[in-house]
């Protein structure tokens, strides 16, 4: 399972170079020009879009104001304090926890949604002639032949250029991203769909690929580009391939 971080509890160090003894400067962005803010007046600018889209990502719902009075009586030096330091950090561990609890939760959830459309989707794939499924629940379509002569093993390098997508047809990474020249890729180092499928293929072949989540990414998905539990397609062509090389001695 991904794990999953709060930001909140490190808030205090993203502010820690920017602290100077005694009352910080005081300024009013609304009678002041930005051309003449200094520097720290721009990085305490900065920093607080930085905090404010942090917590926004993380879905925290911020009281403003309270945000503000904290940075202020810490920034001061201020004696008076509304909640006791000393509470801080057993408070921020438990809210941290919950906040993790609940990220989880939530992922599982589209995780199992998705899966849930993946099988549809999937399913009626195999209504389609042109479309094969293999033992494991890989589906391929033939866009192109290659010269049919041999195919790769699951321990060769692979050069190729591919197109990937989400099932609504969204492109996630492609090789045309960088400048369209083919990438190479050790197929015992890839999703196990790309393992599998391309040893499929033979020198000069385009194939289609449709892979499951469990073939792919699974429940964690990856990153902000594949949502966890989603099937995949993978226009890929296979330009060339050879042995990978001996490891060093």
């Amino acid at each position: 399972m991904k794990k999953y971080f709060i930001i909140l509890p490190l808030l205090c160090t993203t502010m820690v170079f920017s602290q100077k003894k005694g009352a910080p400067t005081k300024t009013s962005t609304t009678s002041t020009s930005t051309a003449t803010l200094t520097d720290d007046q721009k990085a305490s600018y900065y920093i607080g879009m930085n905090i404010a889209n942090n917590m926004k990502n993380e879905g925290f719902k911020v009281d403003v104001n309270l945000l503000a009075q904290g940075m202020k009586e810490t920034l001061t030096n201020s004696g008076k304090k509304l909640l006791p330091a000393e509470d801080m950090n057993a408070f921020m561990q438990s809210f941290s926890q919950k906040m993790n609890e609940k990220k989880m939760a939530e992922h599982k959830l589209m995780a199992e949604a998705n899966k849930k459309k993946s099988q549809e989707f999937l399913e009626k794939n195999k209504k389609n002639p042109a479309i094969k499924t293999t033992a494991s629940g890989l589906q391929y379509e033939v866009i192109q032949e290659g010269d049919g002569k041999s195919k790769p093993a699951a321990t060769d390098v692979a050069k190729v250029t591919y197109t990937g997508k989400l099932m609504d047809g969204t492109v996630f990474d492609s090789t045309d991203k960088n400048g369209g020249q083919p990438v190479e890729l050790p197929l015992n180092g890839v999703i196990k769909g790309w393992t599998e499928g391309i040893q499929l293929m033979s020198k000069g072949a385009k194939y289609r690929f449709y892979i499951p989540a469990d073939l792919a990414y699974g429940d964690q998905g990856a990153g902000n580009a594949i949502p966890p539990g989603s099937a995949i397609i993978f226009d890929v062509n296979l330009v060339d391939f050879h042995p990978a090389p001996a490891p060093a001695k």
